[in-house]
């Protein structure tokens, strides 16, 4: 596991409706093709706990168990790989680049819609990936 303080990321957990994993999954896969296929399950999110407790801890382990990256609200996030420690960190990259083409939208009004749910879910079919964030292939 690593622990990073994304700026983006942790930024966007303050705001209230980015605490969700659906929302915040559902409007930052939709920036990049890599993102989908690196973070099909999306991200999961852990609302505030005091750093270091055995609340953050738990709720930490159980969104893990679902997602490969779980996004602690107004700190961090922390990230898992069974392949290595660089691929964790890989999976924090994706993330933070797509919350800061979120973070770029937001303050140009929305102007962008980022890729349709239909072409998250052909990128899906193409690469074999079961999604239930943008529904199933």
């Amino acid at each position: 596991m690593v622990h990073a303080q994304p700026v983006y990321l942790t930024y966007l957990s303050h705001i209230p409706r980015y605490q969700s994993a659906s929302f915040m999954s559902r409007h930052l896969l939709r920036w990049r093709p890599e993102a989908v296929v690196n973070l099909p399950e999306g991200l999961g999110c852990v609302r505030f706990h005091v750093p270091g407790s055995a609340g953050l801890c738990a709720a930490t382990f159980k969104a893990l168990r679902s997602h490969r990256i779980a996004v602690w609200s107004k700190h961090g996030v922390v990230a898992r790989s069974d392949q290595s420690v660089k691929r964790a960190v890989d999976r924090i990259e994706y993330a933070e680049t797509a919350a800061h083409y979120e973070f770029l939208n937001l303050t140009n009004g929305g102007a962008a819609k980022g890729l349709s749910d239909k072409e998250i879910r052909d990128i899906c079919r193409a690469f074999g990936i079961n999604n239930s964030v943008f529904g199933r292939r």
